[in-house]
């Protein structure tokens, strides 16, 4: 087997050599270790001569090679999990203002010491990047700040902080969208601009708007890289294919790095070290020096890999260039020896060596920043400090596992030994020797698998405390445990052991118990003794001589013979001589209800305790005890461990982080992860001190040790700023309002005063040390309008106030690192009073109270006259609806007696030829179509309100349709000798119309023309096309047919015109001052052209001419109509179709033989109509062809139907007590007679009446009024065609007949029949029951109902249902009919309980009945034959 690790792992001292060594190992096996050094790349090769040997044994042979303790990580690591928005780094800037900004492929970031921000492209935001991939930042001499993209430049407003477009133009006008790839300033102040691809541009800013052209550079390249300027205002300009350039001050240019193999070796990097050299970085060259004298570049030679790909270079002072690598880190110059060496930097996170290093800068305070591609930004500090770190979170320094370290002691022998918790205990012996590592096992001398507490004792015996197992003795080579009982006063084993130590001269070990109090153990003799403790806390006595509290976390064994322990309820104090609890302090506890965690003795005998509220200091000459807390410089109030001597003070662990106090002055300096420490949460009594003056520390990632002495704190003077100010979580910039006006007027970080409104008195303020590497170790103080200073938590920089009063508040801040303090800054916040608070409101509310009877007074007047013109609204719109409503019921009833006037009419006009007569006949016959019209209109309008009108429209030729409409009123015209003229722009007009309606608009206004032009007047219509530019393209109108009707009448005042479409209007005839027309017309007329998608308007005919003209615009095309509008049927002829029935007379001929014939045979015919005049002048119309019956209502129908049916159903729709759609409806589902034909006769004209009818399973829909002829021929051709039908079957639906009679062997026989006749009579009726048997029969429901119980054993309901199946029985078997169809006539509506109750009385369903009964049928026929 064979291993290849990085070379990290290994000690730098081996990875130098080549080594190969043997070690005989187990049973026979050998193991050969081989280092070697290839190139930049280490491994560590190791072969195992028997492969079968398992990972673990491997793994534990190697720790012989980590036995080096290993230095925490100073580095901090920013990536995209966190805090970046891309890893791929292009630059790395910190600007005037101490901000750091990141350009990445993806984002733009800003981090400001307090929190990251990231700027992006944002889609319809001109203020946002123009594109994601930032290539450069630059800030120049005057403060602007400008971000270079991939697709342009853009100027950064830290104020409103928006981004705004710096556009470099084409001559065309049109933005480039220039690849930006470099920005320098020049010394003389001009701004240059490279891009990659369009060369160089020089930059003026300061005035209204940005000035931006093209530089004049004797540069023949538009691809540029890089742009420098050196001390004597050399310009550098590097290309992309075309080498180096470099433009002196007189504009001459010296081209660099000339040939075909340095075309593409592009510069990446120019940089000027502090003696004057200048350094060019190579893309696959490595780097140059500059040799003035002789014009050229001399490269240097880097022994670690000749051609050294370089992104950048970066001079960092004291004589060092970094170079920064594509894949092999940062290597360094030194520009004394002149040598590349390998850099200083070493990461325990990744293999650092084969790091693509895009990007360096050092900040002001010297922290140095790597941008890392696909890793992030790493920051290392100026100064770091010297705390070392052995655990999990690095690869090469860990040892002791992953879980926490609960306990440590270093022994006599120099092994350090780590408790864990449930990883047993480690033992780290130094360098070069291996680690010990001893598990909890299933066994009884196995070690603890969690240790609280390791205590070694002066006769060198190791001793462990565990929560689970107890008290364990451990022998240090081979890790078995000898276990001691310990039992409390109950003699009940306790083993949740908290803490051990010794007394000096190692006679007596004591054991400290969570719950069970304190033993001690002679470690001569090995007895072990616990000491008395109250049985409760209710028996507690202060001068007794017991341990006062049974919970012990920690114990001391101080020089003067003392044991102090702490317990949850205060700190004990032994005699260890008298043994006495109470003489020391003169009662058995002192810091009752305190947690006290852990116990130091320092050198001057003074107890320090520390507990969870604080540390506690007790002077050991008087008595007297201090507290220290956060407050005070505590990073926490929760105090895990001391340490410590006079010369370094004390180092006490907390639960966040580490403190150094100095006793003499009672300062904190604070310690956090960021400083290297595990992390921030500590161990309890997790501590020692060894004998090289290491102090460690234990906690949750592992150990934290270091020499005080070389723990050094460069303290600077922070200086605190204004991060962010928020407001409702928004943070405020410059223009951002609040109420009426802006919060700040400049940007937020030099802002002095906040203007906030009454409902923005909740805001939170953000605070900053631009403190980069280390931000926790800054505590920020607060105070608001004098108050006391106070003091957030380390690492906290941001306070909220909510529900503030209005006023103005002074708010002063200042930040302390360590032991010091920065300026104080102070802003003022100003929170505006709600209006009606302010002093000028106060002013207007006198003025209100003044004039606010005046304006109750103008109110009440002003809602009275409205009140009034509302009900004169309501009133007129109440009477319109009630006028409509009216004639619209009425419309109803005329229609029944025009029928009574037509049909008659029609008659007389054919029989009578005289003259005279005629004349009155014609007479009489229009104004009864005039009647009929304005019923229609009546109708139309109703319709259109209810928006229950849809128009389909069909393509017409217009002009052809209007001609034919002309010809209507030629007699009228004929007769008031009116001159008649049509004009058309053209022969044929096509457009899309409403055939059925379209011809009520022409027909409307002609009539009016007609009707309001006095005798020899002129009526003209015209028709023309045309088109209206004014209007949008896809306007309906904007290509359209004008229509317009002019004539010679009276004319319409301009008063009138305005009202002339309302409904109902009338126009006021100027020569006799009488209401003119009905007011319906022209109404009908507007909503018409309407629904066509057009409009209409009247105006006079100008120049003093008399009359009026219509004017009519409808569009061409359609383009403006929905799919559904549109009926794409070629019609037969253009003009409407006027329908007066809705079924067409049968195109059979009904010859006069049959009429005679059908006469003879006297069909039957019922007319259901409740108008007496109107059903008696049917019947006697048609008593020549048909038996008459009549009825006046459809229950009065349905009864005599059931009774004798006749051969033909004549129905008015319109009745009482049943209308004939229910009459319709109740005929069609009874079977036994849903056979008659049924002619609805009705004054309902609308198609939707006409369908519904038709649904109902009517054979024909006549509307009101009718032809008497129309309805004789259509009654004649429905009774001939159901005769034809019915002569084609065999068949008859009365089922009856052909089943067999129940013949019951009762004595109430009579009875019997009845209800069986009954029964049979009404099989096929589904509304047959109970109630109707009863009244059939003559006596009561509940006596039929005893009856049939008696006769039957069966209940009414039961004898219909099982009557009802024996039929279908029978019909089944005849197998003429379907299931469906059996069931119908057998009175069952539902399919699914027909086929459950068949099941029920006959044990099969009806299918299997059916194929039972044909299966015996056809066995029948077999044996015939």
């Amino acid at each position: 087997m064979i291993l290849f690790i990085p070379s990290q792992v290994i000690p730098r001292n081996v990875t130098h050599h080549l080594l190969y060594v043997t070690f005989p190992f187990y049973k026979g096996v050998f193991l050969h270790i081989m280092f070697a050094r290839i190139s930049v790349f280490n491994y560590f090769c190791i072969t195992i001569a028997n492969p079968n040997v398992i990972m673990k044994t491997l793994l534990s042979i190697l720790f012989l090679f980590f036995a080096t303790y290993g230095y925490s990580q100073s580095e901090k690591l920013f990536t995209v999990d966190r805090e970046l928005s891309n890893s791929n780094i292009n630059q790395i800037y910190q600007a005037k203002d101490g901000v750091v900004w990141i350009a990445t492929e993806d984002g733009l970031n800003r981090y400001d010491g307090a929190k990251f921000s990231v700027y992006k492209h944002k889609e319809e935001n001109d203020s946002s990047l123009v594109d994601n991939n930032v290539r450069i930042l630059f800030e120049d001499s005057k403060g602007n700040f400008l971000v270079g993209t991939q697709r342009g430049l853009q100027l950064y407003d830290p104020a409103t902080d928006l981004f705004k477009e710096i556009p470099i133009l084409y001559q065309t006008g049109i933005n480039m969208s220039a690849h930006i790839s470099t920005i320098l300033e020049r010394k003389n102040g001009e701004l240059l601009i490279g891009t990659s691809g369009h060369g160089i541009y020089s930059l003026t800013l300061g005035g209204t708007e940005p000035l931006i052209k093209e530089a004049q550079l004797p540069v023949p390249s538009f691809f540029i890289t890089y742009l420098f300027e050196d001390h004597n205002e050399n310009l550098w300009v590097s290309t992309e294919g075309k080498g180096l350039y470099r433009v002196d001050g007189s504009g001459q240019a010296h081209h660099y790095f000339i040939g075909k193999e340095n075309a593409w070796n592009i510069v990446t990097s120019i940089c000027l070290d502090e003696k004057g050299n200048i350094y060019a970085s190579n893309i696959n060259k490595g780097i140059f020096i500059y040799d003035q004298q002789k014009d050229t570049f001399t490269p240097i030679s880097c022994p670690i890999l000749p051609d050294l790909p370089i992104n950048t270079i970066y001079a960092a002072g004291q004589g060092k260039i970094y170079i920064g690598t594509i894949g092999y880190g940062i290597k360094v110059y030194d520009i004394h020896t002149q040598k590349i060496k390998e850099s200083e930097f070493s990461f325990s996170t990744f293999d650092f060596s084969k790091a693509d290093v895009h990007a360096i800068t050092k900040d002001r305070a010297g922290n140095l920043w790597l941008g890392i591609n696909g890793k992030g930004v790493i920051l290392l500090p100026a100064t770091t400090n010297q705390f070392k770190y052995m655990g999990y979170k690095s690869a090469t320094t860990n040892k002791i596992g992953s879980n926490c370290i609960k306990a440590i002691c270093k022994d006599n022998e120099g092994t350090l030994w780590l408790g864990t918790a449930n990883d047993g205990i480690y033992g780290i012996k130094g360098k070069n020797k291996p680690s010990l590592h001893f598990e909890h096992k299933e066994t009884s001398n196995s070690v603890p698998s969690t240790i609280n507490h390791i205590h070694q004792t002066a006769d060198g015996r190791l001793w462990l405390a565990s929560p689970l197992e107890g008290l364990a003795e451990m022998d240090p080579k081979t890790g078995l445990c000898r276990y001691y009982k310990l039992q409390d006063h109950h003699q009940n084993e306790v083993k949740n052991i908290s803490y051990l130590t010794s007394d000096k001269n190692g006679e007596r070990l004591w054991v400290a118990v969570m719950g069970g109090g304190v033993f001690y153990i002679d470690l001569k003799t090995g007895k072990v003794n616990r000491c008395d403790t109250f049985e409760s806390g209710k028996e507690y006595q202060e001068n007794y001589n017991v341990l006062h509290n049974r919970w012990v976390a920690s114990l001391l064994y101080t020089r003067n013979n003392k044991l102090y322990i702490g317990t949850y309820d205060g700190l004990g104090c032994l005699d260890v001589p008298t043994m006495n609890f109470a003489s020391t302090y003169g009662k058995n506890r002192i810091f009752s209800g305190s947690i006290i965690l852990t116990l130091f003795e320092d050198e001057q005998g003074d107890i320090w305790a520390g507990t969870t509220k604080g540390l506690i200091h007790i002077d050991e000459k008087s008595g007297n005890s201090k507290t220290y807390t956060t407050h005070d410089g505590l990073p926490n109030n929760t105090i895990c461990a001391i340490q410590g001597n006079k010369q370094h003070g004390l180092w006490i662990s907390t639960n966040y982080g580490i403190t150094n106090m100095d006793p003499e002055t009672d300062t904190f300096i604070n310690y956090y992860a960021g400083n290297g420490l595990q992390g921030n949460e500590f161990s309890k009594n997790a501590a020692c001190t060894d004998k090289d003056g290491y102090l460690i520390f234990g906690g949750i990632n592992g150990i934290t040790f270091f020499r005080p002495a070389e723990i050094t704190t460069e303290v600077k003077k922070p200086e605190v700023r204004i991060a962010d100010f928020y407001i409702h979580n928004k943070a405020v910039k410059k223009g951002t309002r609040s109420g009426n006006h802006e919060v700040i007027e400049t940007a937020v970080q030099e802002a002095s005063r906040f203007r906030l409104c009454h409902r923005d008195n909740s805001f939170s303020i953000e605070f900053s040390a631009m403190e980069f590497y280390n931000p926790e170790r800054i505590t920020y103080f607060y105070s608001m309008n004098g108050v006391t200073w106070v003091a957030l938590a380390p690492g906290v920089n941001r306070v909220s106030f909510s529900d503030l009063a209005p006023g103005t508040y002074h708010f002063r801040m200042k930040a302390k690192n360590y032991t010091a303090y920065s300026e104080e800054k102070e802003i003022i916040i100003q929170i505006d009073p709600v209006w009606w608070a302010s002093g000028w409101a106060k002013l207007i509310y006198v003025l209100l109270t003044l004039s606010i009877i005046g304006f109750i007074v103008m109110q009440v007047y002003h809602r009275y006259r409205m009140h009034q013109k509302m009900l004169q609204h309501i009133h007129s719109e109440q009477i319109n609806e009630a006028k409509l409503q009216f004639f619209i019921n009425i419309s109803h009833e005329i229609r029944t007696p025009m029928s009574l006037i037509i049909s008659p009419l029609q008659q007389l006009m054919a029989k009578d030829k005289d003259a005279e007569c005629r004349k009155l006949y014609n007479t009489i016959q229009r104004n009864a179509e005039r009647i009929l019209q304005l019923v229609n209109q009546l109708m139309d309008i109703r319709k259109i309100d209810k928006g229950q009108m849809s128009l389909i429209f069909k393509k017409a030729e217009i002009v052809s349709f209007t001609r034919n409409l002309l010809e209507t009123f030629e007699q009228q015209t004929r007769i008031k000798k009116l001159d008649l003229k049509f004009h058309t722009s053209a022969p044929e007009i096509e457009m899309w119309i409403d055939p059925k309606n379209f011809d009520k608009i022409i027909l409307n206004l002609l009539s009016n023309a007609c009707k309001f032009t006095p005798e020899n007047g002129q009526v003209e219509i015209s028709l023309n096309t045309g088109e209206d530019t004014s209007l949008p393209p896809n306007a309906p109108l904007r290509r359209y047919v004008e229509l317009t009707v002019t004539d010679s009448g009276i004319g319409i005042a301009s008063t009138e015109r305005e009202h002339i479409f309302e409904r109902f209007y009338q126009i006021r005839n100027s020569q006799n001052n009488s209401n003119v027309g009905t007011g319906i017309g022209l109404h009908l007329t507007h909503s018409l052209v309407e629904l066509h998608h057009g409009n209409i308007h009247v105006e006079d005919n100008g120049e003093g001419k008399p009359g009026s003209r219509f004017i009519i615009r409808l569009p061409l095309g359609k383009e403006h109509l929905n799919v559904e509008e549109i009926d794409d049927n070629p019609a037969g002829n253009n003009t409407p179709v006027h329908i007066t029935t809705a079924l067409p007379i049968p195109s059979s001929p009904v010859d006069e033989e049959d009429e005679k014939i059908r006469s003879k045979t006297k069909c039957h015919v019922l007319v259901v109509e409740d108008d007496e005049e109107i059903r008696k002048y049917i019947c006697r119309e048609l008593a020549s062809d048909f038996h008459m019956h009549e009825c006046a209502n459809g229950k009065e129908a349905l009864t005599l139907i059931l009774k004798k049916e006749p051969d033909l159903i004549i129905s008015d729709i319109m009745m009482p007590e049943m209308d004939g759609l229910t009459l319709c409806k109740k005929i069609k589902q009874n079977v036994t007679i849903n056979h008659i034909p049924i002619i609805l006769l009705t004054a309902k004209s609308r198609e939707e009446d006409n369908l519904e009818g038709l649904n109902m399973g009517a054979d024909a829909y006549i509307v009101k009024p009718f032809s008497i002829e129309i309805l004789r021929k259509t009654a004649i051709n429905l009774i001939k065609s159901r005769e034809i039908l019915r002569n084609s079957f065999s068949g008859s639906q009365m089922q009856e007949q052909k089943l067999k009679k129940l013949k019951v062997q009762s004595p109430d026989d009579r009875l019997l029949d009845k209800v069986m006749k009954v029964i049979n009579d009404n099989l096929g009726n589904p509304d047959l029951n109970v109630e109707m048997i009863a009244t059939e029969v003559g006596i009561s429901r509940v006596h039929l109902h005893r009856k049939l119980k008696e006769l039957t054993n069966q209940s009414t309901r039961d004898l219909i249902r099982n009557v009802r199946l024996k039929q279908a029985a029978s019909l089944l078997a005849n197998q003429y009919h379907n299931i469906t169809e059996v069931a119908t006539l057998t009175g069952f509506t539902n399919i699914a309980y027909f086929s459950t109750a068949f099941k029920e009385l006959y044990g099969v369903p009806p299918t299997t009945y059916m194929e039972e009964q044909q299966k015996s049928s056809s066995d029948e026929i077999e044996q015939q034959n």
